[in-house]
């Protein structure tokens, strides 16, 4: 190629990615108005919002709290939870009002990385998704669009310009495909479950949720946030895409902190093993606007692989106490389903004596390191849920030995664990764990995973003997509300005391 034609090829390539540029809007967090602020004092900074407690309670199952959360690991996770998804319509659940699928009973999916695509869609489009989330993500392409970014000169305005990122045009495509403009004004309308989308704070290396408890901090409205911002936010591989950055707008609240932050004595934030004084620091990390202008959002799978550390966190710090100010009494099953499609650790290097390249040390470095978090993860969230079970028999007897008919004493939770890695040994289970973590899979390698995700899920005997073990509720007399006390939402298992 002669200097003469380079110099128009490149010509061209900075005039086709300025005029990009100039028509490439990035969304920002937009400040809360004054219409939506509580008044100083109250137990939250905003009112309304997408945030735990909004949504209404299953009429079937009132006394049941159930929660998903699905793993990071690409299309790999997406397809497994996917496919765990659709066991739990397979499952039935016994209600007062007959046979129900558990999958219309969940109140809440989490998911970070590769398990928010699914938890996400899901939340928009509900039964409509099966059938669907194959041809508009797990069986596309996804990989060619990566390369678009860095490959093709029209969307290089990411290296012109230091306002946009190689993540922002990943959003344009989850948006394209899967979202079409939805934003969380548009998931909150669609009702139960509430999803919640993880990604971590790259500043300080902790979770951040997308919520509008989260959300309070920074003093910004969510309900106008794009859904694809937020998958793009928690799918976003470090090194391989720029993060997606936040203005913190704490300083336009007026001073105003969440009611839970207010109660949090002196003596915890500065106990250094005391989980709520923890996150009572980190949310004033955020409060603090001189100090954390800008919250810069990275992979979910970096803080917390599973999607559980906050809702174990949240969990932990209710109270007996608390659960009866907010009229959780009525609650005397609570379950949590861990759908993680991460494959195991490969074990085979301790038998050769080379590694192999970068690129394969970065995955076993990286595999090990959230192996081992995983399990403290589990450990630390089962402890936390036992304790929410103490808690919550201590509350429901206090306010009457029978509540909705049940004895007061009458309290399950439960932490089951449904991984891909837990699998029996097989030449099958052998081909799915060494199937990559990959934007990009084949359509056989999808319907096995998606296959491997309900097997997992409809053959699961603590599943099955934590369901055998809720007898329904009576029906309640003539003119009371379901749930006991005329409740019509769940105060929240999980918020609104924590972000």
């Amino acid at each position: 190629m002669s200097k003469t034609t380079l110099t128009r090829c490149l010509c061209l390539a900075v005039a086709l990615t300025t005029s990009g540029c100039a028509s490439f809007l990035v969304t920002d967090a937009q400040k809360l108005s004054p219409a939506q602020l509580e008044p100083v004092g109250a137990d939250t900074i905003s009112r309304g919002g997408y945030r735990f407690g909004q949504f209404p309670i299953s009429p079937d199952a009132p006394d049941l709290f159930a929660m998903v959360a699905i793993s990071g690991g690409g299309k790999r996770s997406a397809s497994y939870g996917y496919g765990a998804l659709k066991g739990m319509r397979e499952v039935m659940l016994q209600t007062r009002a007959g046979p129900r699928p558990l999958l219309d009973q969940i109140d809440v999916i989490s998911g970070v990385s590769g398990g928010s695509f699914t938890a996400s869609y899901y939340g928009m489009y509900h039964d409509k998704a099966f059938g669907q989330f194959e041809t508009d993500f797990l069986y596309n392409d996804t990989n060619s669009n990566v390369y678009g970014i860095f490959l093709l000169p029209w969307n290089w305005a990411w290296f012109v310009s230091p306002g946009i990122g190689t993540n922002d045009f990943m959003e344009r495509v989850y948006d394209r495909h899967m979202f079409h403009g939805a934003t969380f004004a548009d998931l909150a309308a669609q009702g139960r479950p509430q999803i919640v989308i993880g990604a971590t704070d790259i500043s300080y290396g902790t979770p951040f949720v997308f919520t509008q408890d989260m959300f309070d901090l920074i003093c910004s409205d969510m309900s106008v946030f794009p859904v694809a911002r937020a998958v793009a936010a928690s799918a976003g591989f470090p090194g391989l895409f720029s993060p997606i950055t936040l203005t913190n707008n704490a300083k336009d609240c007026g001073g105003r902190t969440p009611g839970w932050l207010r109660r949090i004595t002196p003596a915890e934030r500065h106990n250094p093993l005391s989980r709520v004084g923890a996150e009572a620091i980190r949310a004033e990390r955020y409060l603090d606007a001189d100090r954390t202008r800008y919250v810069h959002l990275s992979d979910g799978g970096v803080a917390d692989n599973l999607a559980m550390r906050t809702q174990g966190s949240m969990m932990q710090v209710m109270s007996a106490a608390d659960l009866r100010a907010r009229g959780l009494t009525h609650v005397r099953r609570v379950l949590l389903l861990s759908i993680d499609g991460q494959g195991s650790q490969d074990t085979s290097i301790a038998q050769r004596r080379e590694v192999g390249g970068l690129l394969a040390l970065f995955g076993l470095v990286s595999g090990g390191l959230i192996d081992r978090y995983n399990f403290e993860t589990l450990y630390t969230v089962n402890h936390q849920i036992e304790i929410l079970e103490r808690n919550l028999r201590e509350a429901r007897c206090a306010e009457a030995p029978v509540i909705d008919g049940a004895r007061c004493d009458d309290v399950q939770t439960a932490l089951l664990h449904i991984a891909l890695a837990d699998r029996p040994d097989s030449p099958e289970t052998a081909r799915l764990q060494a199937i990559p973590t990959s934007l990009t899979l084949e359509r056989e390698d999808v319907d096995l995973l998606v296959t491997a995700g309900r097997d997992a899920v409809t053959g699961s005997a603590p599943l099955r003997a934590f369901l055998d073990n809720y007898p329904p509720a009576p029906l309640p007399a003539p003119g009371i509300a379901a749930g006991g006390g005329g409740r019509e939402s769940h105060a929240s298992l999980a918020g609104p005391s924590m972000p």
